[in-house]
């Protein structure tokens, strides 16, 4: 006995009032003689379901039913709703989830099933970003291999065939796990350094492998020690993405971070980001190769400034 067609019984009757056996034996596609059994079990389970012979007969639901509160607490509920609105955005169910919301809406007499949004994509994101999420999702569920070109921190390009295994939503971005078949290894591919317009899905399928456990230490773990002071006006972001015992506040009020982590090119670009809010002041080298970025930064902009009018302030 299926609990998923129990359920459609439930629904049904719920949604119309009363269905002849036959009605509900060709919506479950089963015989009438199991939607009899169906109801048996579901009237010995205290569901108060019940059937009438004659004319206007047929399966009954008692008026008002809803799943009993016991078996799904509020919360419970809301979660529910909840995970299915995040899976209508990333499109993950497919068409179906939209009229099961609305199923478990009526069920939990539920009037406002869209009080919650969600939107993966980033501020003033083109409709190729979209359509990209579609296509590597679809390759990911399907099992289809997929190839795109793709660029590193530093904005090195490469070709790539990967076997995409799982999306992951880290830190205000996606990114696609995949077995990558250059570099025959494991591989994590940020979506937005992805070349949308070389996406290509093949038609062929490939077995799944494997999966190792994701690598949740990212960048800001190691065993380097990396020193840094923050302008006060960084407080926010020192604050969001630093963990409170590593901060300390300066009395000048700026702000101390100390990192045990790898200093590899991810960090120093990483780094780069926070522009003058920044001084590095441990590791050394970290520190000269900050310097001169700085300085090759100021030299391409004074390449582009006019020459100064010699009669200026005379």
């Amino acid at each position: 006995m299926q609990p998923q067609r129990l359920f459609e019984i439930v629904y049904l009757l719920m949604d119309r009032g009363t269905s002849t056996t036959a009605e509900l034996a060709a919506r479950l596609e089963v015989s009438e003689r199991t939607v009899r059994r169906d109801v048996d079990a579901l009237s010995a389970a205290g569901v108060p379901v019940y059937m009438t012979r004659g004319k206007g007969g047929g399966v009954h639901l008692m008026d008002g039913y809803v799943l009993d509160r016991s078996v799904l607490s509020e919360r419970e509920q809301s979660d529910i709703m909840a995970a299915l609105s995040a899976l209508n955005r990333t499109g993950a169910s497919g068409e179906a989830s939209d009229e099961t919301a609305a199923r478990l809406g009526r069920l939990f007499q539920r009037e406002n099933v869209d009080w919650l949004d969600m939107d993966f994509s980033f501020w003033g994101a083109p409709p190729n970003y979209r359509a990209a999420f579609d296509a590597i999702r679809n390759a990911t569920i399907g099992r289809h291999p997929l190839s795109f070109a793709y660029f590193d921190a530093a904005g090195n390009r490469t070709e790539r065939t990967v076997e995409p295994a799982q999306l992951v939503f880290k830190e205000s971005s996606w990114y696609v796990r995949a077995w990558c078949r250059e570099r025959e290894a494991w591989r994590t591919f940020k979506l937005f350094r992805i070349d949308w317009e070389t996406i290509s899905v093949a038609p062929d399928t490939f077995e799944a492998r494997p999966m190792p456990a994701f690598d949740e230490g990212g960048h800001m773990r190691g065993t380097d020690r990396l020193v840094m002071r923050f302008a006060p006006e960084a407080e926010s972001r020192v604050r969001e993405e630093f963990a409170p015992e590593t901060i300390e506040r300066e009395a000048d009020g700026s702000w101390r971070v100390t990192l045990a982590c790898d200093i590899g090119e991810r960090t120093r670009s990483y780094l780069l980001s926070f522009g003058p809010l920044l001084e590095v002041l441990e590791p050394a080298d970290v520190r000269a190769w900050l310097r001169k970025q700085g300085e090759a930064v100021a030299r391409r902009y004074a390449e582009d400034e006019p020459d100064a009018d010699p009669g200026a302030g005379a």
